[in-house]
């Protein structure tokens, strides 16, 4: 994965970006905390050993060197701009108000959260005092940008139960050399996902054995290379039960399925539901 750093160039310690298209569409990591809000906007995100879908009003915390990875739907990513997302991210040092703060009895709640981020805190969407912070933090001077921060962080720490996505037996490998080869793997896996995936040709791509690979990738991904295809597989087929009339006997084969028994089984297994009653939720 490769390691990034958002603060240092702007000689800030919070930098705050708003952007309309998707940005570093690869799987790194960085000292700094990443608070995000994507007002507008569909893809995949994987941070840690998650695969989660997003839509609109997505709103995440991702601790300080959690690997992440966003992907987002076609639509966003073509050179015209005919579709266009919304997206404010904001990324900080840990220690954005200086390292002695953290030692003060009045920060246990925010060092807390700095915990619980380390999996990645997902929020529930459309929450109006993130919104309005997001919204509103472009437009603040720097010491009312610490402020600001400092404000949301405490009002984080006082919500009730938490949603994290990394499982907490996750182990984050620190290795900066090998991000070329997570992201050759991860656009082979993007692109082929929705056709059959042979273990020795990624294998090949990645320049090691089969057998390395999977001990490789499982490391990385907290996954194995079955198990990760499949995540993705259904997050494209949920995608398309809620936005399109297809039959699910045609939404299995459009999503890389080659048995409609084991893509039952298998959406059952993720979702928790049924295709067909997980269509009918949404609806």
């Amino acid at each position: 994965m490769q390691r990034l750093d958002h603060t240092s160039s702007t000689l800030s310690a919070i930098a705050v970006r708003h952007d309309n298209m998707p940005q570093n569409n690869i799987w790194h990591y960085h000292e700094e905390l990443e608070f995000i809000y994507i007002k507008h906007g569909k893809g995949t995100f994987f941070v840690g050993d998650c695969i989660q879908q997003f839509s609109d009003n997505f709103t995440v915390l991702i601790g300080s060197k959690t690997p992440h990875y966003w992907l987002f739907d076609e639509e966003y990513l073509k050179a015209d701009g005919s579709t266009v997302a919304t997206i404010y991210a904001i990324h900080f040092k840990p220690d954005f108000v200086g390292s002695d703060f953290f030692g003060l009895p009045e920060a246990i709640g925010i060092k807390q959260v700095y915990r619980l981020a380390k999996q990645a805190i997902l929020f529930p969407s459309n929450n109006p005092n993130l919104v309005h912070f997001f919204e509103n933090i472009p437009n603040q001077l720097p010491t009312k940008r610490l402020i600001k921060l400092l404000e949301i962080l405490d009002y984080t720490a006082a919500l009730p139960m938490l949603t994290t996505l990394v499982s907490s037996h996750y182990t984050n490998p620190q290795q900066q050399g090998d991000y070329l080869r997570m992201n050759k793997i991860l656009d082979y896996i993007r692109l082929h996902y929705k056709s059959k995936i042979h273990l020795d040709e990624i294998a090949h791509i990645a320049g090691m054995t089969s057998n390395s690979f999977c001990r490789y990738f499982k490391q990385r991904t907290g996954k194995t290379l079955i198990e990760f295809i499949n995540e993705l597989r259904v997050g494209h087929a949920c995608k398309l039960l809620s936005e399109s009339n297809a039959p699910v006997k045609e939404i299995c084969f459009e999503s890389g399925f080659h048995n409609f028994v084991s893509f039952h089984k298998m959406f059952k297994s993720i979702t928790g539901s049924t295709p067909s009653a997980y269509r009918e939720s949404i609806q």
